[in-house]
């Protein structure tokens, strides 16, 4: 006779899970009855569950623990998964029709719970016993500082006078924010200010517009950053121990003629202005003798030293050819520690030129900081891609913590 399966019929007196008056009762085989050859009793296991096909008995299973145990499972460290197929059929017997049943389900180990009571009370114990980081060790903390391509000069956007609001009110909010971070606890013993280059727009030999576009003549450019420079420089100074302030060069810095630099790589505005402020800030040592000038002669790079780190500065105009800005500046940086160049062994390196704002973390001793410009925008560059980017000047801290840096933020 062809086995009837079923999933729920009262009149076949399917299993009552776990009922107090039928817990545990033993069900009766029925040894001698050979089932059809679909319900022969055995097991298939695929490597997380084992189905298994219980032998025939006479009256039906109402424990699944029960049937765990019948086949040779222990029901505290296995459990059925359900739905449990069941089969039931009449055959003929002695004594007249009796009913006939199987069973196949899915067996698989329970998941014990990792964390006995005693663990989750010593763990409720370690958090009410908690004492808050000292997030600062007392000492040294630097503040860095990163001008990056102003352009004074340039007509884009809202201009020179857009440029110089602007400056004039990051300049605000870089004293605020030193004043804050010392309020948190940051004790900043020294300032960095690091000219990252392109601070004036040039007059010529950077695109085809520029002379007849450009605001500003040369004279009147670089007087109007030897001023803003000024301005900053005796600004921060009233507020550390120690201001170091370090220059590269950038392109628009550069002395060209037909769209190349004809002098050497030393004779950039982007440097020679950063000159004239130490000479006017040398005038006043009781003021300004804690101010300090690290100015190339024809390097493209400096570094600075900061809390035991290296820090690298370099504009980013002279890299291998590619259109990612990122990997160009890592490809050239890579070059340098394969030249054993010191600027290839730096923690940080700040770079300029590609006028947007990015972090990237090689590791905790190779981080690649870019720095946005406070230019009024590239009318051509926008012209070009479509998308612009936000304005802004980039600081962040530099301590004994262990991290790398702390508190980065584009004011």
């Amino acid at each position: 006779m062809k086995p009837i399966e079923f999933e729920e019929d009262p009149s076949l007196n399917l299993p009552v899970q776990n009922t107090e008056n039928n817990k545990k009762k033993k069900p009766a085989k029925q040894a001698d009855y050979k089932p059809p050859a679909a319900l022969k009793p055995g097991l298939d296991w695929d490597g997380e569950e084992v189905q298994v096909t219980s032998e025939v008995y006479a009256e039906p299973i109402r424990d699944w623990d029960v049937l765990l145990e019948e086949l040779g499972y222990d029901p505290d460290l296995y459990q059925i998964i359900e739905p449990v197929k069941i089969s039931a059929w009449d055959a003929a017997a002695e004594d007249g029709i009796k009913r006939m049943y199987s069973y196949k389900a899915n067996i698989r180990a329970k998941q014990v719970t990792q964390y006995r009571d005693d663990d989750y009370k010593e763990l409720v114990a370690q958090i009410k016993k908690h004492k808050p980081l000292k997030e600062f060790e007392k000492g040294e903390s630097v503040f860095v500082i990163n001008l990056a391509d102003w352009q004074l000069g340039k007509a884009d956007g809202d201009g020179t006078h857009g440029t110089v609001k602007r400056l004039l009110n990051r300049f605000d909010l870089i004293i605020q924010r030193i004043n804050d971070l010392n309020k948190m606890g940051r004790n900043i013993q020294k300032i960095v200010v690091a000219g990252l280059g392109d601070l004036e727009e040039g007059c010529d030999g950077h695109y085809a517009s520029q002379t007849f576009t450009v605001q500003l003549n040369r004279r009147q450019q670089i007087r109007l950053l030897r001023r803003l420079l000024t301005q900053l420089i005796t600004r921060v100074a009233k507020l550390a121990p120690e201001v170091d302030v370090y220059a590269v060069p950038g392109n628009h810095g550069e002395n060209r003629k037909d769209g190349k630099a004809y002098t050497t790589r030393g004779d950039n505005d982007d440097v020679a202005v950063f000159e004239m402020v130490a000479e006017i800030l040398s005038a006043n040592p009781a003021a300004y003798g804690h101010v300090k000038f690290f100015l190339p002669e024809d390097e493209v790079y400096m570094i600075a030293e900061a809390c035991g780190k290296q820090i690298g500065f370099f504009h980013g105009h002279i890299t291998p050819n590619g259109s990612d800005p990122q990997k160009k500046i890592r490809e050239w940086w890579k070059n340098q520690s394969f030249s054993k160049n010191a600027i290839g062994f730096v923690d940080i390196l700040v770079t300029a030129h590609y006028h947007h704002f990015s972090v990237i973390e090689y590791d905790n001793d190779a981080i690649h900081m870019q720095c946005p410009s406070e230019d009024g925008g590239s009318e051509w560059f926008s012209d070009l891609t479509g998308v612009d980017s936000r304005a802004g000047t980039l600081t962040f801290i530099i301590d004994r913590s262990g991290k790398p840096y702390r508190d980065l933020e584009v004011l």
